[in-house]
């Protein structure tokens, strides 16, 4: 069932091995505030698997638009072009509001 109410899931990962470098960290920190405050932003889920150095992030819009736009936008260009990064996805995902509600989705 299509998103009655527009909220958008963007799902981004990626492998970076150099993660764990104090200078990666210190962008780490810097990028999640200035994703905190992207227009259509409601929340983000910071992701890791320490078996794979894969990271990324779960993230709820509250439309299609604002999800491609973050996703055409320079916070994403610069995740990119982190030095080690690889294998880069993202996927964008319609929310099913109607059974989401009943496993809890704080709507």
């Amino acid at each position: 069932m299509e998103s009655q109410n527009g909220l958008r899931i963007v799902y981004i990962q990626f492998d970076n091995p150099q993660r764990s470098t104090a200078i990666a960290q210190k962008a780490a920190q810097e990028r999640a505030h200035s994703i905190a405050k992207i227009p259509g932003l409601v929340w983000k889920i910071w992701t890791y698997d320490p078996s794979s150095d894969r990271v990324g992030g779960i993230y709820l819009f509250q439309d299609l638009a604002s999800a491609n736009a973050y996703l055409s936008g320079s916070i994403v260009a610069s995740m990119k072009a982190l030095p080690g990064v690889s294998h880069f996805q993202s996927t964008v995902l319609a929310v099913n509001s109607e059974l989401s509600q009943v496993t809890h989705i704080p709507l």
